[in-house]
Parts: C-alpha cells; sequence; structure tokens
C-alpha cells in the first residue's frame, strides 16, 4: 500500500523510496512501502482479478512480483483460454473463414460468414486510436490469465523508478512471438505504480499496424509502430515506451537451449534516441521467453532472411508450440527489470551503446543463477 506520511526515524520497519512530489511545487516528499504488496494489489480494486492472480514483496529495495498459488481448476481454466485466444487466431478462425466463403451462397455458410466477417468489419471501421480503458477493463483479465499460464512466473524490479523522468525500456530478448513483451506492456501500471501519471506505449513493428483488426486491437490495448518518428512523438508527450530492439533480425538468429542469442551490436538507433529526447534507458531481461515456442531450424531460418533481405515480412511462420499448435510451452519466464541509465556528459553514442551493452550482459550474469538453466550462456551478435 502506498501510504503519505510524516518522515519516520531509522527504527522504522517500512522500506523508504524518496521521489519527487506531484504537487506542481518541485518539492519531494517521503512514500513508505510496506514490504507485503497485498494491500498495493487490492487497490486495483475487484474488477481488476490483479490481487487474485499476483503477490509480491520488497526486499533491499527490489521489487518482486510472482503468480498466487492457485487450485488445479483454476490452472486449467488459465490453459483453455490462453488455447482460446491462441489457436483460433492462426488455425481455426481463418478456417472457418474459408469455408464459410466457399458455401456462402448456402443458408448456414451465409450464418457463419456474417458472424466472422461482421466483427471484422466494425473493427477495421473503427479508427485506431489508444483506449486506457479498453487495456485495464477489458484486455487486463485476459493477461492476467497468460501470467499466470507460464510457470514459474516471476518480475525483478531492481530498484524504484523516479516518477520525473520518461523512459525507453529496452526488452531482450525477442523471441519467437513476443509474449513476454505483451504482458509487460499490458500490466505496466501494476508492475510500475510509481509512473501512473505516463501512458506507456509498447513499439511493435509497423508491418503489423497494415493488418485490418489486427492493428485496431493492437492500438486500443497501447502498442504503436516503433519508427523514429513515432517514438519521438509520444517521449515528447512525457511518456514511456518500450522496444523490443532486437527486432526481426533477432528472431531470425534462432533461439536455442544452450543460449540466448541478442542481436544488439549494430543496434544503436535507440541509444541515438534516448540521448537526443533526454530520456533514460532501463534495460529489461525475460529469462526463458526463447524457450516458450519451439526452435526454429536453420533451413526455415536461412529461407526467412534471404526472402527479408527482399521484402521485410517478418519472422518466421508458422509458430510451433505445446501440442504442435500456436500455444506457449507452460515454461519459466523470469522478467528482470534492470536501473536506468542516463547518457553521462561528453559521452559519445559509441560510448554510451557499449555501455548499454555491458548493463544488458551484467543484468543477464547476475541472475541467470536464479533460473531453471543456470548454466545458459549469452552470446551479443
Amino acid at each position: 500500500r502506498l501510504v503519505k506520511v510524516p518522515k519516520m526515524g531509522r527504527g522504522s520497519q517500512h522500506l523508504k523510496e524518496r521521489h519527487s512530489d506531484d504537487n506542481g511545487d518541485g518539492s519531494c516528499c517521503e512514500y513508505h512501502r510496506e514490504e507485503d504488496l497485498e494491500n498495493y494489489f487490492h487497490r486495483f480494486g475487484p474488477s481488476s482479478s490483479v490481487a487474485s492472480f499476483l503477490t509480491g514483496k520488497i526486499s533491499d529495495g527490489q521489487w518482486n512480483f510472482e503468480v498466487r498459488a492457485c487450485s488445479r481448476l483454476k490452472e486449467t481454466l488459465s490453459v483453455i483460454l490462453v488455447a482460446a485466444l491462441l489457436v483460433p487466431s492462426f488455425t481455426v478462425f481463418p478456417a472457418f473463414l474459408f469455408l464459410a466463403t466457399l458455401y456462402f451462397h448456402h443458408f448456414y455458410g451465409m450464418v457463419v460468414g456474417m458472424l466472422l466477417i461482421t466483427p471484422i468489419v466494425i473493427l477495421t471501421t473503427v479508427p485506431r486510436t489508444y483506449s486506457p480503458w479498453f487495456k485495464k477493463n477489458c484486455f487486463r483479465h485476459a493477461l492476467l490469465h497468460l501470467v499466470r499460464y507460464v510457470k514459474p512466473f516471476k518480475l525483478l524490479k531492481k530498484s524504484t523508478t523516479p516518477s520525473d523522468k520518461n523512459y525507453i525500456f529496452c526488452w531482450h530478448p525477442h523471441g519467437r512471438l513476443f509474449y513476454g513483451f505483451a504482458l509487460f506492456c499490458g500490466l505496466f501500471d501494476v508492475w510500475f505504480p510509481e509512473l501512473k501519471e505516463q501512458e506507456f506505449f509498447g513499439g511493435i513493428n509497423d508491418a503489423m499496424f497494415n493488418i485490418p483488426v489486427l492493428s485496431t486491437l493492437m492500438s486500443l490495448n497501447g502498442l504503436t509502430p516503433c519508427n523514429r518518428k513515432n517514438i519521438e512523438k509520444k517521449l515528447g508527450q512525457g511518456n514511456s515506451i518500450g522496444l523490443i530492439v532486437g527486432g526481426i533480425e533477432e528472431v531470425l538468429e534462432g533461439t536455442y537451449e544452450e543460449k540466448d542469442v541478442l542481436y544488439l551490436k549494430n543496434r544503436k538507433g535507440f541509444v541515438k534516441v534516448a540521448m537526443q529526447n533526454n530520456v533514460e534507458l532501463v534495460p529489461v531481461y525475460a529469462f526463458g521467453e526463447n524457450q516458450l515456442f519451439q526452435h526454429e531450424p536453420n533451413w526455415r531460418l536461412s529461407f526467412w532472411k534471404f526472402v527479408n533481405s527482399f521484402i521485410k515480412v517478418g519472422a518466421p511462420f508458422p509458430i510451433f508450440g505445446r501440442g504442435g499448435f500456436p500455444i506457449p510451452f507452460r515454461r519459466e519466464l523470469f522478467i528482470v527489470v534492470g536501473e536506468p541509465m542516463f547518457a553521462q556528459a561528453d559521452e559519445s553514442l559509441e560510448e554510451f551503446h557499449a555501455r548499454y551493452m555491458k548493463a544488458v550482459a551484467d543484468l543477464f550474469e547476475e541472475h541467470v543463477h536464479l533460473t531453471v538453466n543456470p548454466h545458459r550462456k549469452l552470446e551479443i551478435v
């Protein structure tokens, strides 16, 4: 529970963090956080379901989030919901639409076709816009089920993020379907209550916004094209943004059991944007992201690299997971949020970029021993 209280002595058992006050006068106040975050989760209200899904505490200034233990029935319901969300999107829905098109001249084909086409027409005609209400009231419950689905799920925030700045949260690695990135972006206000005065946007490939319906749904939930002009616009409005730094190139490097491969050495644009817009970079590492789906064979990666050299069509498809469907395996997802980094005085782009790469490598080395595969290696290309 966040409680504004008078300054307490050194004997207080509450953890203290200092933040800029929002009163507009530039003054500071102290907030005391109880170690147990149970009351904090209940602040979201009973309809949000946050308190029934998550538990956590603050220890040594670090925020620790975990999934609350639940019955086997509730776990089964989460599995069913994930399958209902992902499988139709890639298989059942396109198949029904194809069959309905073939038999549209029959009565049943017409009925099925209208049921499928009507929501598509509605979502296609709705202007692409961000809706905080839709994100928090319509999409949050589904995201919490996605959090419960991976097993175990943990998020460790190394420190509280000062609220008087805005940030670029840099996600590593990409993974096959940016599953963890979606959870991070969709529940950002849960992970970062200190940034509640800001809006947060998740930047993804511009090409995704050329897909009807999907582009509308992504926009409603705060996803946005990751081109430089749009990113600088969001930052200029006082918001923060998340980026999957490796992009398509990282996906085409492949995923492996024994190592994570990050495409980062030639990625300097995000660092330049941070320096020119006076914002801080926050490295975020998702252990287990690369193990949520099947690894691609080398021949398929080579084929898609060849295709993308001519036209940027994106990551290799189809995606295979549990049971051969595009459903992630129920494996560990451990997200670690590092400390903010700001460009130092007279620091060049190359120097800041090198310092950032070292910070990512250090973040990996400091926490890989806490994962189910402590011998995993990191390779930066």
